[in-house]
């Protein structure tokens, strides 16, 4: 009877183990059910009191660590928004992070740290060499009002170069470079969204050109007069390599000049030829 009661005893325990585990399964799950979402309304309810009393700025951060001497892509940045009382004045805003692209990095940089000028090698007023592409070169074209467009011309665009040379009929124009980079207008370097289209005044452009390029576009400017004109950005269609002349631009038809058939010289008639005195000899003789 002894050893029967105790088997049973110790059977049912096993079930009121299961049932407390299930239960104590049941009441962590709860808890951290309630938890998660008191920290959540906590969380939401700060965030909704920080909104209402703090002023937010928007400011720059790199999408991954950048090391030092890499180049600044647009790709490379975000924009994000922070307290404006956690903002650094020396921080990259949205609002001028355009001057940061192109920009050699002068530190190390953390992911999602604030992108600050120091971090720059030519900071806020970059030098304009950090612009110039590798194995490109700047070179600044004077122009009149004719060749800036009339002023509209701006930093971005494309531009084809034509060289006109000789002087009256034999005048001609020549496609000399086509689809040329400006990359500054003046002293404007990049494009200025504020002016609403108005009219602009500058007497040189700087391009982007290869050394070869540089080199016609050197002599291009002692021999005769460079034209610029503007081409759509997305217009990557070349212009005829055949140059235009005057007659070509007024239509008019060049007919071949007859060539006279060679006169042929009257002959002189040639001098009989003098005999010089000689000596006659007679040897012998008949009886």
């Amino acid at each position: 009877m002894i050893d029967s009661a105790t088997r049973t005893r110790t059977r049912k325990r096993p079930g009121k183990q299961i049932i407390l585990f299930i239960l104590s399964l049941a009441l962590g799950a709860g808890g951290v059910f309630y938890s998660r979402q008191y920290i959540e309304q906590q969380v939401a309810y700060y965030k909704g009191q920080l909104d209402n009393t703090e002023t937010m700025v928007e400011v720059v951060v790199p999408n991954r660590a950048m090391l030092r001497g890499e180049i600044l892509l647009a790709g490379d940045l975000s924009v994000r928004e922070i307290p404006e009382k956690y903002a650094d004045t020396n921080t990259v805003n949205g609002s001028n992070y355009d001057i940061a692209v192109g920009q050699r990095i002068d530190f190390d940089i953390d992911e999602g740290r604030p992108l600050l000028w120091a971090h720059l090698e030519g900071g806020l007023t970059p030098t304009f060499s950090g612009k110039v592409e590798d194995g490109l070169r700047a070179m600044t074209v004077r122009v009149d009002e004719i060749n800036s467009i009339s002023g509209f011309l701006q930093p971005q665009d494309k531009v084809d170069l034509l060289l006109s040379y000789g002087t009256g009929d034999s005048q001609q124009i020549f496609p000399l470079i086509q689809r040329l980079n400006v990359i500054a207008t003046g002293v404007q370097t990049l494009v200025d969204k504020s002016s609403g289209g108005a009219q602009r005044s500058f007497s040189t452009i700087t391009v982007h050109v290869s050394p070869a390029d540089g080199q016609k576009i050197t002599l291009a400017q002692q021999v005769g007069k460079l034209t610029a004109m503007l081409r759509n950005p997305d217009d990557e269609a070349p212009l005829s390599d055949i140059p235009m002349s005057v007659s070509e631009l007024l239509n008019i038809t060049q007919e071949p000049v007859p060539v006279a058939a060679p006169v042929a010289k009257p002959r002189k008639p040639k001098r009989a030829k003098k005999k010089e005195p000689s000596i006659e000899y007679i040897i012998g003789g008949q009886s």
